[in-house]
């Protein structure tokens, strides 16, 4: 196969990923209708909608995410989405390439959780992937925004509470997130038991989310309206460790990124 057909062949393969990237996003609707209200979602629809047309600061959360990744030893280049991106598919990278991947992308997650106030949540696997030179690169569009500081602190309360084997800490950060009839299955998505060897599944996600609208109790309030760009972040990290079909290593990437807040 020659140089050309080799190029071709990658951007054709990213072209219908990215066709069908929002597939998973879109079935979990459902899941999620009895968990946030109208009016949250209309609310995080606008805030993100009017946050992609302001290119200007677009670039500046780049930017900052750039320098948090380089700060936490998070080798994965962040650059502006422009046109096609010469990202290899998953079935062409060597299994530690995969492996290097998805760890990285475990990171990246945890690291824009724990080290700023804002977070970059499109991590589908067209946008975030491995060049033609070897670079661990991201491209993501401009879905972004800037956290409720209390959302925030809540969700970091959770998985600092989870993965550090503090229940206090924990259980504070799922009444503040308004899950305490169904918080414990919010973290189903990060795996069983030591979380080191971690398969992940869009599918098993939707189940997750259906169980934890069946479990909320008429005392339960909506959602806060950051679980829909939230819900973005793990869906979309879920499409791309999916694709790389092997198990992962949560909790060091969590302790690799961890910093207190």
């Amino acid at each position: 196969m020659s140089a050309n057909e080799i190029h071709a062949h990658h951007l054709t393969g990213a072209q219908a990923r990215s066709k069908n990237e929002w597939s998973s996003l879109v079935e979990m609707i459902p899941s999620t209708l009895d968990l946030i209200s109208a009016r949250s979602l209309a609310h995080q629809g606008l805030e993100l909608i009017s946050n992609a047309a302001n290119k200007r600061c677009f670039i500046s959360v780049l930017t900052k995410t750039q320098a948090d990744l380089r700060d936490a030893g998070v080798p994965v280049l962040v650059k502006e989405h422009r046109g096609e991106r010469q990202v290899v598919a998953p079935s062409d990278l060597t299994r530690p390439q995969r492996r290097w991947l998805g760890q990285l992308s475990l990171e990246l997650y945890f690291t824009q959780l724990f080290r700023s106030d804002a977070a970059v949540v499109d991590l589908w696997p067209s946008r975030l992937g491995v060049d033609v030179g070897g670079d661990a690169v991201w491209y993501p569009r401009p879905l972004y925004l800037q956290w409720d500081p209390e959302f925030l602190q809540a969700l970091r309360d959770v998985y600092a509470g989870f993965f550090l084997g503090n229940d206090a800490c924990f259980r504070n950060g799922i009444g503040q997130l308004g899950l305490d009839s169904s918080g414990a299955l919010l973290l189903q998505h990060l795996g069983e038991g030591d979380q080191r060897g971690v398969r992940f599944s869009a599918t098993k996600l939707q189940s997750t989310l259906l169980e934890m609208s069946a479990n909320r109790s008429t005392q339960d309030g909506s959602l806060h309206r950051n679980f829909i760009a939230f819900g973005l972040y793990v869906v979309s990290l879920h499409e791309l460790l999916e694709s790389l079909g092997l198990a992962f290593d949560v909790r060091s990437a969590f302790m690799r990124s961890y910093q207190a807040g």
